[in-house]
């Protein structure tokens, strides 16, 4: 090992594990964003090997009190998810929001219980942003490579990796703050700012394929957020504006592959024309930060040169935000009743916008507004515990108004009050508010020319995630939180941590016994469901070519995760499918034995008694069906039938889910 490494690994112990910590995040997001069992389970099992790795052979942590409170809180509020796995309806969805919420606790301590210098916090913030405009890259040319572009559009939105638009533009976006805070900095080297600036105007013009409305509301707020937070505000003016001159440049194009969206007749034109104009953009930017950079570095501009530029873009900054303010008043009217229309317009779910105009313009079409309503009724019923982590989608099929299925309530803040009460709020915010307090710290104290720099930047991305997860249901979506708590993490290490302390080696053995006996408890967690989670997902792919083979593996997962109904329910419609009316009963009663709410279960069980003649039992479980959700159409449908003496059968049932599915997809 070179004296420099060994210098390098001596003031930043953990940097080796946070490395392969980068690397995997960045694939887990290629991974559709790490939301399926499949992906997350696995990656936190990973993480949680990497930290008992640092806990045995680091030197021992010694964390600030701030941080100690944050990591303490934050793993306080994944214990309580796990308990509310004892009250939750819907038990095995509890246990699959706790492992995620887990997932973000391992995080955090890996990031901050170990000291990390200013310039490493940087590289590792910097590898992640470039990592993540690597895929956008790919992803991109991959749309525009081929002659049908739809299965990268969900009505003319851009959806991968992730396979959800609105989590796609929040993943650009978690890298574009690192690529654009740090793109500017004059104590990165010019190799590495060109590619950032062109990452920065890469990843917002993939945002701008995504359509997310919710970015749109929370960008105005997170610029002036990372202006006034950061250090060195011309330098963060000034990307700020290279990237928006570029963006205005190519927005046409960038528009039209939604606007010229037909779901029958798309093709390749208008994505290979917007897959052109962003490429040309990353490189012009990379070619712009990389000069900016050589400029920076030349003798002939002097640091009183730098402050006077740098003075004259925040002034500039400051007049144009209050001129954009003065002309929208002109145009539209006095802001306060825009806001106060633009909320009623929300409420009432109004106003979607038609193929031909950008989305982005409007603030209606969405049953946003619903779903808090309903999780506030949650919380309202139970106020101190909450209905159990995860357990919102059937609280919305008894209380919602919409014709729509959420599973989450689209928001971080309504999904801690509805699933965890008040005790989750104070454990989350606590967490959140402790760990805040630990990153103002580097940012306030000034500690070298990078360090507040990477600080500020962690912090924005953690601001970000709460800020646009606060319209959309990005919790549920590892490969956002996990970066987000990260960083978070990472800006509270950045030369924050106490002195030397007098902690025996028997205490010293005592604690790091004790961790790896609670990190056993959690592997153990996380193991079971993805293990049965993989049976799962490779009895859905067999079903269609040996169901018996299916059958068996479903009764393992069904062994595995005793607490999900999924292996029993998808055994049902295998055995259904193939005819075996007896056996699918069975199975779909064995399914209310473990979740004896799913209204789904009862429609099936209530076909079934009708397709066998028993016309009592068939009514009887339809009207259960109608009672544990009354807006369901087929349920409606299939009870009309039922009361004037017709038979209903498995085929037709499944034929007016079909219709029933292709009537609902629309606004999210």
């Amino acid at each position: 090992m070179s004296e420099s490494l060994r210098r390098l690994i001596s003031a930043n112990p953990s940097v080796p594990l946070l490395a392969v910590v980068t690397v995997l995040f960045v694939w887990m997001s290629a991974d559709e964003g790490g939301f399926h069992g499949t992906t997350f389970l696995p990656m936190t099992l990973a993480l949680l090997a990497l930290l008992v790795v640092g806990l045995l052979a680091l030197p021992l942590p010694r964390p600030s009190r701030a941080q100690w409170a944050a990591i303490g809180l934050i793993a306080g509020y994944a214990a309580w998810s796990y308990l509310s796995i004892i009250w939750a309806d819907q038990q095995g969805m509890a246990w699959d929001g706790a492992n995620r919420t887990a997932m973000y606790a391992v995080v955090l301590a890996l990031f901050s219980l170990w000291p990390i210098r200013g310039p490493v916090a940087a590289a590792i913030a910097a590898a992640y942003a470039l990592g993540i405009a690597g895929i956008g890259i790919v992803e991109l040319l991959r749309a525009a490579g081929t002659d049908n572009p739809i299965a990268f559009l969900d009505e003319g939105r851009f959806h991968e990796p992730t396979g959800y638009a609105n989590s796609n533009v929040a993943l650009w976006m978690t890298a574009f703050w690192p690529a654009l805070l740090l793109a500017g900095r004059r104590e990165l080297p010019a190799w590495l700012r060109g590619p950032l600036l062109g990452s920065a105007g890469l990843l917002v013009a993939l945002a701008m394929l995504g359509q997310s409305r919710g970015w749109v509301v929370v960008m105005p707020a997170m610029v002036l957020l990372a202006v006034a937070l950061i250090p060195g505000r011309g330098r963060t003016i000034a990307a700020l504006a290279m990237v928006t001159v570029a963006i205005a440049v190519i927005s046409h194009p960038l528009l039209e592959v939604y606007r010229q969206f037909d779901a029958d007749t798309v093709g390749s034109q208008g994505m290979t024309e917007a897959a052109r104009a962003m490429l040309v953009v990353f490189v012009l930017l990379t070619f712009a930060g990389v000069a900016w950079a050589l400029v920076d570095r030349a003798p002939v501009v002097g640091s009183a040169q730098r402050r006077r530029l740098g003075t004259a873009l925040v002034v500039g900054f400051a007049v144009t935000c209050l001129a954009g303010l003065a002309a929208f008043s002109v145009v539209r009217g006095n802001p306060a009743s825009e806001a106060a229309d633009a909320w009623n317009e929300f409420k009432d779910g109004t106003a979607e916008s038609s193929s031909d105009s950008a989305r982005l313009g409007t603030i209606g079409g969405s049953y946003r507004y619903d779903y808090w309503r309903v999780a506030w009724h949650s919380f309202e019923e139970s106020p101190l515990i909450g209905v159990g982590a995860d357990n919102f989608g059937r609280e919305y099929l008894l209380h919602g108004e919409s014709g729509q299925t959420p599973a989450y309530p689209h928001s971080v803040e309504m999904r801690t009050l509805a699933q965890t009460g008040l005790i989750g709020v104070l454990l989350l915010l606590g967490g959140i508010v402790a760990a805040l307090v630990a990153a103002a710290r580097p940012i306030r104290r000034r500690i070298d020319g990078i360090a507040p720099v990477a600080a500020g930047t962690g912090v924005v991305v953690f601001a970000y995630f709460i800020a646009h997860g606060s319209l959309d249901w990005f919790w549920e979506f590892p490969a956002l939180g996990a970066p987000a708590f990260a960083l978070l993490g990472m800006a509270t290490a950045i030369s924050n941590h106490s002195g030397p302390g007098n902690e025996t080696t028997a205490g010293r053995r005592a604690a790091i016994g004790g961790s790896i006996v609670l990190a056993l408890v959690l592997a153990t967690s996380l193991a079971v469901p993805w293990l049965a989670e993989r049976e799962l997902r490779s009895a859905r792919e067999l079903a269609g070519e040996d169901s018996a083979a299916a059958l068996a593996k479903l009764d393992r997962a069904a062994e595995l995760n005793p607490l999900s109904p999924l292996p029993d329910k998808t055994a049902a419609v295998i055995e259904r499918q193939l005819g075996d009316l007896p056996g699918a009963e069975r199975r779909f009663r064995e399914t209310l034995e473990v979740d004896p709410g799913d209204p789904f279960v009862y429609l099936q069980l209530a076909t079934i008694a009708s397709a066998t003649g028993r016309d009592r039992e068939a009514m009887a479980n339809i009207r259960r069906a109608r009672e544990l959700n009354p807006r369901d159409a087929v349920a409606k449908q299939v009870q009309r039938r039922l009361q004037v003496g017709q038979r209903v059968t498995p085929a037709e049932v499944d034929e007016l889910i079909l219709r029933d599915v292709e009537r609902r997809i629309g606004p999210d």
